[in-house]
């Protein structure tokens, strides 16, 4: 029998409320081995844990237990923090009782706990004499009945008749030797093993539903090898997303991989090596340590040979996905890839299923909101219904202003909310200001311009009063719509989303914080007038009325 059949009906089809489940915390053992210590503990078993372990593996069974110690207690305590249960049958096995009182108490706790795993392996033995005591069993009873308890030998009669009826592995006259029946066994064990969750957030609000929409994407019935570019603004949610789609569909393919914050972890000399040597890494599950200078032949070879899932977290520009030899040609059949970003651009021309990130609708942002401010005294809806307005849908600005509320009685929060309004909270700016950051200079001044003077106006009108010979506004509002920092609306506006608009004029702000005199732009009144008086002021300074916006050409140098 092959445990994969079972394993293939036994995958996770987790549901829509597999968010609301804790983390999965991968147990202290990977596996506890089962098996008659004087007939096999020398040979087979040890030839197997050895192979295990050489896998990276980690391993218990019962000559693993601390010395002086309650031996029961500690094996139950062992049994219940291990993974997955290997079970090796073989002809002597029922003569053991220490052996079948350790195999019951295998059974009793597996079903007990979430994702854990029985393998048996019936080792020159027929699972039909396990099953019904029968062969070799039948004279190990025969005994057994004469001087055990006959209460005993029953609980021992019906766990082998459960385990008789799984499906396991079952070493048969025709296969090649020992060896290979060895690394298949580990080769099915590890895909058994259940990958550690990525996702967890205390309060997930619309990540299932939007999970579900990629998944669909993925069209996971199809053999054809997929790829799904999931697109969006920062703190839009895209890696929260993205890490509960792994979750939920990892254990289906043969290896699975998700490679996080791509564009910020993978920079300087040589970051394509190590990229590789990352991506090669976690493919081989960490088993090995890649040591070699060609990554690209080696991961082409990890690539086609197996159906993988791979997410990259991130991608910012087409050489990331270059330097991992991301095409059609690497991946086998069954295949899936995942790349999340901000720039539309990174993925050139490779075929790819696009999905734009849904932000918060307003009944998410209310229900995420109350959560994360938890319990306590009554709260204003009207004010939570303000700050839900100005938080635009973006989880990362509605979790970040969460903590900031609550750190404050709840008096001064409408004085806060009035500050956030004008100046961004310092993480949501961080965050937000990234995208702006990996813009050229120009690209830079250009997204400034529109944030301080142009928002909601005609595209047209923008492109005639800032056109240049050499400098081309067209473009760069196309290359500004790529990157998620501006949208063009169907009337023809450009415009941009709301907290998106403050980080821009927060970053003008910031350069001359207290002299708003040597800003290159103005946008309130207050500091007009404030500069206007003054008549040391420089004429470097666009006024916020479309009509005194004179940008100089080296502002776009």
């Amino acid at each position: 029998m092959d445990p994969s059949s079972s394993s293939s009906s036994n995958k996770r089809k987790r549901g829509l409320d597999c968010y609301d489940e804790p983390r999965y915390q991968r147990p202290k053992y990977d596996v506890f081995v089962n098996y008659a210590p004087e007939e096999i503990g020398n040979g087979f078993a040890s030839h197997l844990k050895g192979a295990l372990g050489r896998e990276g593996f980690t391993i218990c069974d019962h000559t693993k237990l601390p010395n002086g110690q309650d031996k029961s207690s500690e094996l139950l305590k062992a049994i219940e923090d291990s993974e997955i249960y290997l079970v090796v049958f073989s002809p002597s096995y029922a003569s053991s009782k220490e052996c079948l009182d350790e195999f019951v108490l295998i059974m009793e706790s597996y079903p007990k706990f979430n994702k854990r795993k029985f393998f048996p392996i019936f080792f020159n033995v027929e699972p039909s004499h396990v099953r019904n005591q029968q062969g070799s069993f039948l004279e190990a009873f025969q005994g057994h009945e004469k001087n055990v308890d006959a209460e005993r030998v029953q609980i021992w009669r019906q766990a082998l008749k459960e385990a008789g009826d799984k499906s396991g592995l079952n070493l048969k006259a025709d296969w090649p030797d020992e060896e290979w029946f060895i690394q298949k066994i580990v080769k099915d064990v590890r895909k058994m093993q259940n990958p550690q969750q990525l996702c967890y957030v205390e309060h997930p609000v619309g990540i299932d539903s939007r999970a579900q929409d990629i998944i669909s994407a993925l069209r996971l019935s199809d053999p054809a090898f997929t790829m799904v570019a999931v697109l969006g603004m920062s703190g839009s949610g895209k890696t929260t997303i993205a890490k509960a789609v792994y979750d939920r569909i990892a254990a289906d393919f043969d290896v699975s991989c998700f490679i996080e914050n791509i564009h910020c972890l993978y920079t300087g000399q040589n970051w394509e090596v190590k990229l590789q040597r990352d991506a090669i890494y976690r493919l081989m599950a960490g088993k090995n340590k890649f040591k070699g200078s060609d990554g690209v032949a080696k991961l082409i070879k990890l690539l086609s040979g197996q159906k993988v899932l791979l997410i990259l977290d991130d991608v910012y520009e087409f050489k990331q996905l270059q330097a991992l030899s991301i095409h059609l040609a690497s991946f086998h059949d069954g295949s899936r890839i995942i790349v999340t970003t901000r720039n539309k651009l990174s993925l050139s021309n490779l075929p790819h299923t696009p999905y734009n990130i849904r932000l918060l609708d307003t009944i998410e942002s209310f229900e995420l909101f109350t959560r994360l401010i938890g319990k306590g005294d009554p709260i204003d809806m009207k004010f939570v219904e303000e700050i839900v307005q100005c938080a635009g849908g973006i989880p990362l600005v509605l979790e970040v202003w969460s903590r900031h509320f609550t750190c404050y009685d709840r008096n001064l929060w409408p004085d806060m909310l009035e500050m956030l309004k004008i100046i961004p909270h310092e993480d949501t700016q961080k965050k937000l200001q990234i995208s702006y950051d990996s813009l050229p200079k120009r690209g830079q001044n250009f997204f400034l311009d529109i944030a301080c003077f142009f928002h909601g106006m005609d595209k047209d009108t923008i492109v005639k009063v800032l056109q240049d010979k050499d400098f081309f506004p067209n473009f760069e509002i196309q290359n500004l719509v790529h990157k998620f920092l501006v949208k063009i609306h169907f009337m023809g506006e450009v415009i941009l989303h709301d907290v998106i608009k403050e980080m821009g004029k927060e970053v003008v702000r910031r350069k001359d914080e207290g002299e708003p005199g040597k800003r290159t732009r103005l946008m309130g009144y207050r500091d007009v007038v404030r500069v206007l008086r003054d008549s040391s002021v420089k004429e470097q300074i666009q006024l916020e009325a479309l009509s005194c916006v004179v940008p100089s050409s080296c502002e776009y140098e």
